[in-house]
């Protein structure tokens, strides 16, 4: 490999995959000062290009060695556009995996297009020129766009998960560089350059294929979450049915009971207990969002059902970026699990749940507290449920976090000194608000 067509590979590829990134970036959730963070990879991969051009006439000399410099060289692209990506977007690390071997995909694609045109055409001279490789970059990266990435991204995210992109990524890397680099070596790069154009494209439309198969079954599980939220509403309507005329029961008891009291003592006692079989209905939520209102409100009779102490600070509208389905299931499995926590402690007078929504230093922080008896283990930072059948049960964290990291959260779990601290910390998305 010659001097020149090493420096023009450790210098142009970073360069070729930022313009097919592009493609891939646009329909993405930004964060706040989004250009900002983008200097971080910008500057690595400066320093990457120059060590390599430093390094690059030690490399010549050795062909294995070159080679192997040239895999750890596009694997550190890769993780430098991954990091740049999950630091200008509300994405997770597998999204941003995702996009980066898309983007990988798409370049190449240009790069046998590119092959093949000069095979074709006898390499005029012409071809070289920047304007038509710009040219050749516009005519192929906007239909990708709309034919393709469009199609991917949902609500500026990407479905897909980490088995999915390391999948991905070996294909990508076996069939498109390694076997390249073989043929190159043969000097048949126009054949590399006609089964890859076929290989990516069969690889594409098989992505969208998948993507639309995942979506499809997502849509599924959303209808059986909202039927099954449903039956789960109607059967707590009639608990709370129930609860209210035990209730009603109890105000006419205390009632018949206060006309015959005849000490001022015995009628504040009874009047206070009245005041305290109220209390429920008087207790409402206004956060700033009707959805986070209807399950605060719904756990707030569960609580009072079993005598636990219920708390709540918070700026609903912090979670506005949620979906209102995403922040039932949320919230619903961190108040039950929290309330089964409490059902295991034997004094009534220890229950308590304090929930907390604010915002710090850009950062939107939901915490739930709650007292706890026993042990909890943590495994891979989630509990380790001590239930006899584990298939059926630890689903509702798992849920939590699922949830919390389709929103590019982070939760933290900390059970320590009888108190189960859990905490999801999301970055500021107002900026992604209608305003």
């Amino acid at each position: 490999m010659t001097q020149s067509l090493l420096l023009e590979y450790l210098s142009g590829f970073p360069k070729e995959m930022f313009w097919a990134l592009i493609a891939f970036f646009l329909p993405l959730k930004k964060k706040r000062f989004w250009f900002a963070y983008a200097l971080i990879p910008f500057a690595l991969l400066a320093a990457l290009v120059e060590g390599g051009t430093f390094l690059y006439p030690a490399l010549t000399l050795n062909e294995g060695t070159s080679q192997f410099y040239f895999a750890l060289h596009y694997c550190a692209v890769f993780c430098i556009y991954a990091l740049g990506l999950r630091l200008t977007s509300h994405i997770s690390w597998r999204e941003a995996a995702y996009c980066v071997v898309c983007g990988y995909m798409t370049e190449h694609l240009k790069y046998c297009v590119h092959t093949l045109l000069s095979h074709i055409l006898a390499s005029p001279a012409w071809m070289d020129a920047w304007y038509v490789d710009r040219l050749l970059s516009i005519l192929l990266y906007v239909p990708v766009y709309f034919l393709y990435v469009r199609r991917l991204c949902q609500d500026g995210h990407y479905l897909t998960s980490t088995l999915r992109s390391i999948n991905l990524f070996v294909v990508c890397m076996a069939v498109m560089y390694f076997l390249s680099i073989y043929l190159l070596s043969l000097e048949l790069s126009w054949v590399h350059a006609v089964y890859t154009s076929i290989f990516i494209t069969v690889l594409m439309v098989n992505e969208v294929q998948t993507c639309a198969r995942l979506q499809l079954q997502e849509e599924m599980q959303m209808k059986e979450r909202i039927w099954a939220m449903n039956k789960t509403q109607y059967e707590m309507s009639k608990e709370n049915i129930d609860i209210i005329n035990r209730k009603s029961h109890d105000l006419k008891r205390q009632l018949s009971a206060l006309r015959t009291v005849s000490t001022p003592e015995e009628q504040n006692a009874a009047i206070s207990e009245i005041e305290h079989a109220v209390e429920i209905y008087d207790q409402t939520f206004q956060t700033g969002n009707r959805a986070l209102d209807t399950i605060l409100m719904q756990e707030a009779l569960k609580c009072s059902q079993n005598h636990i102490e219920l708390s709540a600070v918070i700026n609903g509208k912090l979670l506005r970026f949620m979906k209102s389905v995403d922040l039932y299931t949320m919230l619903s499995n961190i108040l039950d699990n929290a309330i089964e926590a409490n059902l295991q402690i034997a004094q009534e007078e220890k229950r308590s749940i304090h929930l907390s929504l604010h915002e710090k230093k850009g950062l939107i922080i939901l915490q739930c507290e709650n007292p706890y008896d026993g042990t909890v283990t943590l495994e891979n930072g989630l509990p380790v449920t001590h239930k006899e059948d584990k298939s059926a049960h630890g689903f509702g964290t798992r849920s939590i976090q699922a949830t919390a990291e389709k929103y590019g959260g982070v939760m933290h779990l900390n059970p320590s000194s009888g108190m189960y601290i859990l905490r999801i910390i999301f970055t500021n998305q107002d900026e992604n608000l209608p305003s």
